[in-house]
């Protein structure tokens, strides 16, 4: 699967669409989508719920936010780039950036923030933060986007913007006391996670390890391979591949582990001595709302739901 088609949602109602949607087939759906329903009267359009404000949630609700009554339901009261809190604690001026509030999404429709307790075939329930009060959104077109579980500081705990800001701001100063940091995971994250530390801490020893051949997955060329090699190395970054890690005890519990030496040792009796370890082990589908489509046997074993080449859920 290529980066572009990485994100996650699905659309229930009349029509049941999108799970892991590349961005040209999200485009198609927000066409069709438009071609279904042109009414400019508020009172008449049809609705659409959206689970979830990461980028293919909010990029479906700014499309339809003229042609459809639009309610986005997240969690969090903001929104979160993934990929800039990796830099955020490393880099302390760019933590502000990353999280992006709701507040200007949209001109027509609403954004709620809210868990979700059940879906059925015609609604959403929602329990509502901070009140906890409950609610049911009646849908025409449900979209989940609620995409995917990822490992800190990708994704910070906190559904609250200014918590979120400290939890990043805490892990950098646990960055700029660190002299030697170990990240166990070699896939985007945390590649990411290790060029962006070294980068901006170059005195700082940083070790990535990864339990397969090749660094961040399948299906990508051997040049790039080669080049990332090479940018790995000439960035100072220590690279151990086919070895998979014993999990630390001190990693228990937590998000990630800073505090005095420790050994992390691989399953072939490697040892790397760290201050800092993360965990960067790969994402995990957000499935707990999910119970309904797991009923209706619409999801694989890794809890995404099953689509087919309309992007309409299966089952």
């Amino acid at each position: 699967m290529s980066f572009s088609s990485a994100w996650n949602g699905a659309l229930l109602g009349k029509y049941v669409l999108l799970f892991v949607v590349p961005f040209v087939g999200l485009m198609k759906l927000v066409s069709n989508l438009y071609i279904v329903d042109a009414s400019p009267a508020r009172g008449s359009r049809k609705k659409v719920v959206i689970l979830g404000g990461g980028f293919a949630g909010t990029t479906v609700a700014k499309a339809l936010d003229k042609k459809f009554d639009v309610t986005v339901v997240d969690r969090q009261n903001h929104m979160t780039q993934m990929l800039g809190n990796l830099r955020a604690i490393a880099d302390k001026t760019y933590a502000p950036l990353t999280l992006i509030p709701y507040d200007k999404l949209l001109q027509d429709g609403v954004v709620v923030q809210a868990e979700i307790t059940a879906i059925s075939e015609t609604q959403v329930t929602i329990s509502t933060t901070p009140s906890g009060e409950s609610r049911a959104l009646p849908f025409d077109f449900l979209v989940v986007a609620t995409g995917a579980n990822w490992a800190f500081p990708g994704k910070p705990s906190s559904p609250d913007a200014l918590e979120a800001l400290g939890e990043l701001e805490e892990c950098g100063n646990d960055v700029a006391k660190s002299t030697s940091v170990a990240i166990i995971g070699g896939g985007a994250v945390g590649l990411e996670l290790a060029c962006e530390i070294k980068f901006h801490h170059p005195q700082k020893k940083v070790t990535l390890i990864h339990s397969r051949q090749q660094l961040i997955g399948p299906g990508l060329s051997g040049k790039f391979h080669t080049k990332l090699a090479d940018k790995l190395q000439r960035l100072g970054v220590e690279v151990l591949l086919n070895e998979r890690v014993q999990m630390p005890a001190e990693l228990s519990g937590r998000r990630y582990y800073a505090g005095p030496r420790i050994a992390v040792r691989t399953e072939s009796g490697k040892e790397v001595g760290a201050d800092l370890v993360f965990r960067c082990t790969g994402k995990t589908a957000a499935r707990s709302h999910l119970g309904f489509f797991e009923s209706l046997g619409c999801l694989d074993q890794a809890g995404r739901i099953r689509v087919n080449e309309h992007l309409q859920v299966r089952g």
